[in-house]
C-alpha cells in the first residue's frame, strides 16, 4: 500500500514539473512577428475624413429646407404639422460598449435637427422630420466603439410629448423637458 502511494507521489511530481517546464518553455521562446507567420493586414485602409465627408453628405438630405411635405396619408386624423415643436431631450447606454449618449432636439414644422454627444468621442449630428401623423424618420451619425461616425437610420412615433424612436437596435424615448 505504501509503495502505491509512494508511486501515486512520484508520478504527480513529475507531471507537475513537465507542465512547469512546458509553462518556462512557452514564456521563454520568442514567436514568429504576424509578417512572418502569414499573417497580413488587410490591403484597404479606412480613412476616417473620407467617411465622416460621406456621412455629412448623407445627411445633407436630411437638413430642413422651405419645401411644404406631401399630404397626409389619412388627412382626417392628422394634427396641425407643428403638433410636435419644441426641444426635446433623452439619455441612452449603448450596449457594445456601455458609453452613455445625450440627445438634444429641437423640433420646428415637423423638422428635427440636434446633436448626440458621448464624452469619450464628441459630438455629431442628428435629423429627423415628424409627420403631421407623428411617424418619425431620419438620419444620426452615432460613434462607433472606436468613434468613428457611422450612418445610421431612426424610425419611431411622436406621441404627446415624447418622441419614441429605434436607432439600429436599440431604443430611445425623447421628452421634453419641464420648464
Amino acid at each position: 500500500m505504501v509503495r502505491d502511494e509512494r508511486g501515486a507521489l512520484r508520478a504527480g511530481s513529475i507531471a507537475c514539473i513537465a507542465l512547469l517546464l512546458g509553462g518556462l518553455y512557452l514564456v521563454v521562446t520568442s514567436r514568429p512577428s504576424p509578417a512572418a507567420a502569414g499573417w497580413h493586414a488587410p490591403a484597404e485602409v479606412v480613412d476616417p475624413a473620407q467617411l465622416e465627408r460621406r456621412a455629412e453628405a448623407a445627411l445633407e438630405g436630411w437638413r430642413p429646407t422651405d419645401e411644404v411635405d406631401d399630404e397626409p396619408a389619412n388627412h382626417d386624423n392628422a394634427g396641425p404639422i407643428g403638433a410636435y415643436d419644441g426641444h426635446y431631450v433623452g439619455m441612452v447606454t449603448t450596449r457594445a460598449d456601455a458609453r452613455v449618449v445625450t440627445i438634444k432636439l429641437k423640433v420646428s414644422n415637423g423638422v428635427g435637427s440636434g446633436t448626440q454627444s458621448q464624452r469619450e468621442c464628441g459630438v455629431a449630428p442628428i435629423t429627423l422630420k415628424v409627420s403631421a401623423t407623428g411617424n418619425v424618420t431620419g438620419l444620426a451619425l452615432m460613434f462607433s466603439s472606436t468613434c468613428l461616425k457611422t450612418e445610421m437610420a431612426i424610425r419611431g412615433r411622436a406621441i404627446g410629448s415624447t418622441l419614441q424612436l429605434r436607432l439600429g437596435n436599440q431604443y430611445l424615448e425623447l421628452s421634453k423637458p419641464n420648464d
